[in-house]
């Protein structure tokens, strides 16, 4: 009797501490590598920006004493070489007129985005998670246009520039497993000091990843 007795104890204690486990880990630091696909406003019509392939990562720190709440950090980088797009045809004049006519260029352009904020997750079931995030963004751009003819009429070189971003993840975590897989939407806005098109260089990011939860440590 007292050997069953010890069974039932020793089976409740490490139900514990699993369940202790599981939720240390869904409120620990996190580490995420991702790629995926981005889209990017270059001045141009809203049908031709093009889309590139964005690949970086991410770190979630908790807030202490709020659950699912977290530091959320994330860089990504976009690029894309020899490619058509559009723009404005009063960027080419002297004095700046707003005007719907654009003409066709050949682009080089790189992108990294560095995101500071905040990310909550909800907890949709134990292993499924839906979280919001945003807070500010710097990016670093580096950017060339060119005529046919040749000419150049847009060259960006490093530039800084500060915008905000928002985002929505959703998150499969595996029974187990330190790690976790996820998916994310996040829209990156750029404010640029083109009159002719203030949302120019920003960005819309679709990427899947893998995070890996260090339990508490």
């Amino acid at each position: 009797m007292k050997k069953i007795i010890l069974i039932f104890v020793l089976l409740f204690s490490l139900e514990g501490l699993l369940n202790a486990q599981t939720y240390l880990r869904h409120n620990s630091v996190f580490l995420g590598a991702m790629a995926g696909v981005a889209t990017v406003n270059l001045s141009g019509n809203d049908g031709q920006n093009p889309v590139s392939l964005a690949f970086g990562g991410s770190v979630g720190i908790p807030v202490p004493l709020i659950e699912n709440l977290f530091i959320y950090a994330r860089t990504s980088y976009i690029s894309q070489s020899n490619f058509q797009s559009f723009y404005n045809t009063s960027y080419l004049n002297t004095n700046i007129q707003l005007s719907e006519d654009f003409v066709e260029v050949n682009s080089s352009f790189s992108q990294l985005i560095i995101n500071g904020g905040l990310l909550y997750n909800f907890l949709v079931t134990e292993d499924f998670v839906l979280g919001v995030n945003g807070g500010m963004t710097f990016m670093v751009v580096n950017q060339e246009a060119r005529l046919r003819t040749g000419r150049v009429i847009s060259s960006v070189d490093n530039e800084n520039i500060w915008g905000a971003f928002g985002g929505i993840i959703a998150e499969k975590r595996w029974d187990d497993s330190s790690f976790s897989t996820f998916a994310e939407a996040q829209y990156n806005y750029a404010q640029s000091d083109a009159e002719y098109r203030p949302s120019a260089l920003s960005a819309m990011n679709y990427t899947f990843g893998v995070r890996y939860y260090l339990e508490g440590r």
